[in-house]
């Protein structure tokens, strides 16, 4: 069986509730990622991901042939290349919790055109329906990027919609 690699970026009840589902699947979770002998069969190693360092780390043990359940707490960039390199090893299963608040502060011109975009416009019917220029609409969209922590549109829609602002 395919050892499960799961990456969960939220609240510490979705990181519990995937560990949960594990143990349940018959794996051992083991706490940080340095393996010990004798420990790759059925293991599943548990830890937090903050830095650099930790991916790193967090990498070697699935590269061993350990599970993965890990909290992503590091900056976007660290996360985004560990699911990249965990994915050359195995399918990932990416957790992102609820949000803990309404999601980051943005303009409601900047929302109003994530759901359009959402919904299959182009950034210029977009802007021509909410009364913006072109340049306006470039400037909310980029606002809501950084907001959101995201460098493509496509994933700044995802992460808009798991907020609740479209709808």
């Amino acid at each position: 069986m395919i050892p499960p690699l799961i990456v969960v970026e939220g609240p510490d009840e979705a990181l519990d509730a995937a560990i949960a589902a594990v143990r349940a699947s018959g794996w051992t979770i083991r706490d940080g990622f340095r393996a010990l002998n004798g420990d790759r069969s059925r293991t599943v190693r548990c830890a937090t991901i903050a830095s650099s360092s930790d991916a790193a780390d967090a990498l070697l043990a699935a590269l061993g042939g350990a599970g993965l359940v890990v909290a992503g707490r590091a900056p976007r960039e660290v996360l985004d290349r560990l699911l990249d390199d965990l994915r050359h090893i195995g399918p990932v299963e990416h957790r992102v919790g609820p949000p803990t608040a309404a999601g980051p502060a943005v303009s409601e011109e900047a929302r109003l055109l994530m759901a359009r975009l959402a919904a299959g416009m182009s950034l210029g019917e977009a802007a021509f329906e909410l009364g913006l220029s072109r340049r306006t609409a470039d400037r909310r969209l980029a606002e809501a990027r950084r907001a959101l922590g995201s460098e493509r549109t496509a994933e700044a829609v995802m992460k808009a919609k798991r907020f609740g602002w479209l709808g």
